[in-house]
């Protein structure tokens, strides 16, 4: 598991209600940033945005494959793009 409770809670003063807009929040920004990690144009963008997102709700697996796409070199971006989409569907499974 790759979601960081702990941390969510810390960050979130344990507030149910604001966990579960945050969440919503994540899972609803999750169909535009998967779109743009497929383009050409916006994919770096994308993949900083959710390192950042990932990073503040505790996704910790997530930021790091954020941050692997970021920096990887043209030859590795294909799969450092797939682990991405991989690590965004894990922690949408987790964001309940």
């Amino acid at each position: 598991m790759s979601f960081d409770r702990a941390h969510f809670d810390h960050m979130t003063g344990g507030d149910a209600a604001l966990q579960a807009e945050i969440l919503d929040l994540f899972r609803g920004q999750a169909a535009l940033w998967t779109e743009a990690l497929a383009s050409n144009d916006n994919w770096r963008s994308a993949a900083h945005t959710i390192k950042g997102s990932a990073r503040g709700i505790g996704f910790w697996t997530l930021a790091d494959a954020c941050a692997a796409a970021e920096q990887a070199a043209p030859a590795d971006l294909g799969a450092a793009l797939d682990r991405l989409r991989e690590a965004l569907g894990v922690a949408l499974k987790e964001a309940v």
